[in-house]
């Protein structure tokens, strides 16, 4: 009788190995087939995004913004607004596009305009985190400095 449990038992692990590899071979195969069938969904949906845009009589493109449409270093941001693409390396040596918004919008005079409170606690935060020759004191770092800063601004407010 034991025998037999012993051969039930290998014949459902070799049964279950091989669903394993077809399991396997399908998870593979379907892996590879998506990226076709993404791209034509992803081309229909930009054309029907554009067919939008074209026979909406209340759009109206003019000569800059057909500029800005067809510039690839431009892109718009999920909040709408307008900003050139800028490719910096990181250290690995790959690169990835990030989003400059200085490029494009202009910085206000309140975002120009000088902190003097801030000015006056960074002031406050180095002196009692730096020795006379410059360095940092035991425990001190200009991390522990920024954020004592931060808490002089708010206390003087």
């Amino acid at each position: 009788m034991s025998e037999f449990i012993r051969e039930d038992r290998e014949r459902r692990g070799r049964e279950d190995i091989q669903r394993r590899e077809q399991l396997r071979e399908m998870r593979d195969d379907r892996a590879r087939e998506p990226p076709a069938r993404t791209q034509d969904r992803d081309e229909m949906d930009s054309m029907s995004r554009l067919a939008d845009v074209v026979n909406d009589p209340e759009i109206i493109i003019d000569t800059p913004m057909m500029k800005s449409i067809n510039d690839p270093e431009q892109v718009m941001l999920p909040s709408g607004e307008v900003a050139k693409v800028t490719r910096r390396m990181s250290r690995r040596g790959s690169s990835f596009p990030s989003f400059r918004r200085d490029l494009i919008l202009p910085r206000t005079n309140k975002k120009r305009k000088k902190n003097p409170k801030l000015a006056l606690a960074m002031k406050q935060a180095n002196a009692r985190g730096r020795k006379k020759n410059g360095g940092f004191k035991k425990g001190y770092d200009q991390a522990r400095i920024a954020k004592l800063a931060q808490r002089l601004l708010k206390k003087m407010k």
